[in-house]
């Protein structure tokens, strides 16, 4: 046998541990390697060390170009990129379509996403798909933005029903029951309090002759809209859903401060909370409210109740008047709480968790949006983003990357809005000197798009690929709704 002969077989171990040597020498290179570009570690063109930053660039409608500091990128939309630690001017060019840009900075070894990019056609495409013989009292979409609630003018309980997602489809009427409305004796008006998360049930307030209720509308079935003050034989100053459910029901008074709540199964009203200033609710069983603990001239506490349990989170002197929102993102709870007559809103990660880690001690705010007597606070569609606003004064938090935003738009806000509202998870929109303008959370990519009434919120289609918005007739006291195309001509 071969290795009888002891030099023989001590050569062959010799090879042996060699190879088991160069072997773990490449798995600690490869592993190295591995580490070094997870890292983002790299080698420049003069064999310099850098760290490198990677970025992903998506937008709508894709591929676009990208140019970076003035340079065209070998990767169009949707692409990821790598890039050396640095600030660049980036640019997203499409044919036919605005240049959407904004300046980045690429910190080494982390991972940005910029898959929000809207782009905006240069010729719009409008038609008119009705004229309606005066204004419409209300007008308002789902939350899947796929169904448009048209009031038609003159009538208080019909309305036209589209289907956005089937934009050549003719609308449905929805004629609601007299039985469910009260009739007025002189003026009236729907105002939309809330949907439901099924897109199928809506909670508007009918006010008539000074007085209000709210109608629980079914837009497949008018048959089944109920006059919830009826129902809950009860008549609140505010009414929302209960975790987005049509049939749960906060209920609140602001003469008696009492917060109740209700359901259809169980219409007896209970009460939850008392010396109530204002609320938000969240999911199921939180609540988020302002109280003054039943001493009007002492302080506004604000205080955060899960299921039984209630927490502090900070309170304002009297007077104030509460701002208040709350949101998940990423499976933690994030809460908003400022005032309108202070210059801060503090947001708040976590506080629960907080103050089981540190009881006693007053939560620590996850970011302070820094505006002067902010009037509005609301999350967005995405729950990225907080807005903290005051007309054309704006403060945004970046939840993701932890970044802040203080911003001013140069063109005011015509009445009878209060604020922008959010057009989506990225951008906000409002209507100025007649026309709609929409920008992204930063403040950056103002666009003005097209004639539109201050009344009406726009609606977008699902896919983004059309708005709608009503804008004034050629005919005075009269509008048309119009259905524009947010695409160029060649991809129509």
């Amino acid at each position: 046998m071969e290795f009888l002969d002891p030099a023989k077989e001590t050569r062959h171990r010799i090879i042996m541990w060699i190879g088991y040597v160069l072997i773990a020498v490449g798995i600690v290179i490869a592993t190295f390697i591995l580490l070094y570009e997870a890292y983002g570690f790299g080698i420049n063109k003069n064999g310099n060390v850098i760290q490198n930053g990677l970025v992903f660039f998506s937008s709508q409608p894709n591929p676009a170009n990208i140019y970076l500091n003035g340079k065209l990128n070998k990767a169009s939309t949707n692409a990821r990129v790598v890039l050396p630690a640095g600030i660049y001017r980036t640019q997203l060019e499409r044919s036919g379509y605005h240049t959407w840009q904004r300046t980045i900075e690429v910190e080494g070894g982390d991972v940005q996403h910029f898959d929000y990019p809207f782009l905006i056609p240069n010729k719009l495409t409008q038609k008119t798909i009705k004229a309606y013989a005066g204004y419409p009292g209300l007008m308002t979409q789902s939350p899947d933005r796929r169904w448009l609630l048209v009031e038609t003018p003159g009538s208080s309980t019909s309305f036209s029903v589209y289907d956005l997602k089937n934009p050549t489809k003719a609308p449905e009427t929805l004629d609601l029951p007299a039985s469910a409305v009260t009739k007025a004796q002189g003026s009236e008006s729907f105002v939309l309090e809330e949907w439901a998360d099924d897109d199928k049930h809506v909670v508007l307030q009918h006010n008539y002759d000074g007085k209000s209720e709210f109608i629980l509308v079914d837009r497949t079935n008018a048959a089944n809209t109920q006059n919830l003050n009826a129902v809950l034989s009860s008549s609140p100053t505010k009414l929302t859903l209960d975790n987005k459910k049509y049939d749960q029901y906060y209920m609140y008074d602001s003469k008696t401060a009492v917060l109740q709540s209700a359901t259809l199964s169980a219409p007896t009203p209970k009460t939850l909370l008392e010396h109530v200033l204002a609320y938000q609710s969240y999911s199921d069983d939180t609540l988020l409210y302002a109280t003054d603990n039943g001493d009007a001239t002492s302080k506004v506490y604000i205080k955060l109740k899960i299921g039984s349990q209630t927490y502090p989170v900070r309170d304002f002197p009297s007077g104030a008047s509460p701002l208040l929102d709350l949101t998940e993102y990423s499976g933690t709870l994030y809460v908003a709480a400022g005032a309108t007559g202070q210059d801060k809103v503090y947001i708040y990660k976590d506080p629960v968790g907080q103050l089981h880690k540190l009881p006693g001690h007053a939560l620590v705010p996850d970011q302070v949006l820094h505006v002067p007597l902010p009037n509005y606070v609301s999350f967005s569609d995405n729950a990225q983003f907080i807005v903290a606003e005051n007309g054309t004064q704006f403060g945004v938090y970046d939840i993701e990357n932890k970044k802040g935003y203080n911003y001013a738009m140069s063109q005011p806000i015509d009445p009878p809005q209060a604020h922008a509202t959010w057009m989506d998870g990225d951008r906000m929109t409002y209507v100025s000197n007649g026309k709609l303008i929409i920008f992204d959370y930063d403040g950056t990519n103002e666009e003005t798009l097209l004639n539109a009434l201050s009344p009406y919120l726009p609606a977008f289609a699902p896919d983004f690929k059309f708005v709608y918005t009503l804008s004034p007739a050629k005919t005075a006291a009269q509008a048309d709704l119009d259905q524009t195309s947010l695409l160029a001509p060649a991809d129509q």
